[in-house]
């Protein structure tokens, strides 16, 4: 922190305030007995693992510059993402044998006129998911869930495109189009991978609406259905559970492994209950939260003591194929990703998702590049280059 900014009286009461708040949020019980013993039963030890058959792992991440600047009202985003594929070696314990031919790289203009901007929208999409915007939604199970749980289709007038202006909800889009559109070509790439792995979820955040959609929940549910017909393992796993109170199911893992006291439990995975499938629930942990999302099946586990409670999620159908009812299949999941987590680079994280990450981050000398580019495109076909701006860079915040 600069030594400028100064910290009065005032704000150090809030933080005690706040902290207050926060100490007593934490401290709510939100486990009866009942549900912990159902905790205690459910969860479910997986041996650490060192050894593997001959398999792939791909990872997939994305990142982008949103926007990589602007001029009059318009604005120019740069999305992109990648795709990098392991193969187990009994020396090595992951190879990387191949990446996708290029990155999944877009570039986006969007003018605040909203008639104009539409069709940039599906330009972009269509190109970031390698297939146009509505064929992904005829094809995807989307709308099938969303009569389900709204009672109506969704259109692909209805979906929501933001304003070019609203960075913030631009980026979320287009970097999650081009994430599971990478992730797409490689369920889709030969020789098949047992294993996708996004850090994301498998939310649907307008499932339950009556008609609005984003198309990359179309684009989300085309992957499971192309993964189930590939046969892959389409994995999403989040550092971020999005659960309170983790600590007392921690505690529990702890007590269902028979450790003692300060020990930290590892490679224990809890799957977490559904209505539809389950006699017990965490409706006070998860509360309003979605989880597990529409279509999915969500479980919390560790790998590794060095390393948080992660979320994984899976196709709801995919599971009922494959895992329901075979323990033995559900836990060589959770085997299989620890042997993914034993590079030291990431160790306890599967590493396919992190070197995706490390080769897809865009730098603040590429970004300086690929604004460059397209400002000496545009100022070719006669533009002024005064008319292009960095805001971050004009107001001192890049």
């Amino acid at each position: 922190m600069p030594a400028h900014i100064p910290i009065s009286q005032k704000f150090r009461a809030k933080a005690q305030i706040h902290a207050e708040e926060m100490a007593s949020w934490e401290s709510k019980p939100r486990l009866d007995s009942a549900t912990e013993e159902n905790i205690r039963k459910n969860i479910r030890p997986f041996t650490h693992t060192n050894t593997a058959d001959d398999f792939r792992f791909a990872g997939v991440d994305g990142s982008g510059d949103y926007p990589s600047f602007s001029y009059a009202d318009s604005f120019v985003y740069v999305a992109t993402a990648s795709g990098t594929v392991f193969r187990t070696d009994p020396l090595h314990g992951l190879k990387e044998e191949r990446v996708l031919v290029e990155p999944n790289l877009e570039l986006i203009w969007l003018p605040e006129d909203r008639a104009k901007a539409d069709g940039q929208w599906t330009s972009a999409f269509s190109s970031l998911a390698g297939y146009p915007v509505q064929k992904v939604i005829s094809l995807s199970d989307y709308s099938i869930l969303k009569k389900q749980h709204a009672g109506s289709g969704a259109p692909i007038e209805a979906l929501v495109l933001p304003r070019a202006s609203d960075t913030a909800n631009c980026g979320i889009q287009l970097r999650s189009v081009a994430e599971w559109g990478t992730a797409l070509r490689l369920i889709e790439s030969d020789p098949p991978c047992r294993y996708v792995l996004m850090d994301t979820t498998l939310s649907l955040p307008f499932i339950k609406t009556k008609e609005n959609s984003l198309f990359h929940e179309h684009l989300k549910r085309l992957c499971c259905v192309r993964a189930r017909e590939r046969c892959i393992n389409l994995f999403t796993i989040s550092k971020s559970h999005g659960m309170p109170s983790i600590e007392l199911i921690e505690a529990l893992a702890r007590e269902a492994l028979g450790l003692s006291e300060g020990k930290v439990a590892e490679h224990w995975y809890l799957r977490l209950p559904t209505d539809d499938l389950d006699a017990w629930s965490l409706e006070g942990v998860v509360e309003s939260r979605q989880i597990p999302p529409v279509g999915a099946i969500s479980y919390l586990f560790r790998l590794h003591k060095n390393t948080p409670v992660m979320r994984i999620d899976m196709d709801k159908v995919w599971w009922e194929e494959c895992f329901k009812d075979n323990p033995g299949v559900e836990q060589k999941i959770f085997q299989e990703l620890d042997y993914s987590g034993h590079d030291q680079r990431a160790y306890g994280y599967p590493f396919p998702i992190k070197a995706c990450h490390d080769r897809t981050r865009l730098s603040m000398a590429e970004r300086t590049v690929l604004k460059k580019q397209i400002i000496d495109a545009a100022v070719g076909k006669g533009m002024k280059r005064s008319l292009f701006r960095d805001a971050s860079a004009a107001t001192g915040h890049s």
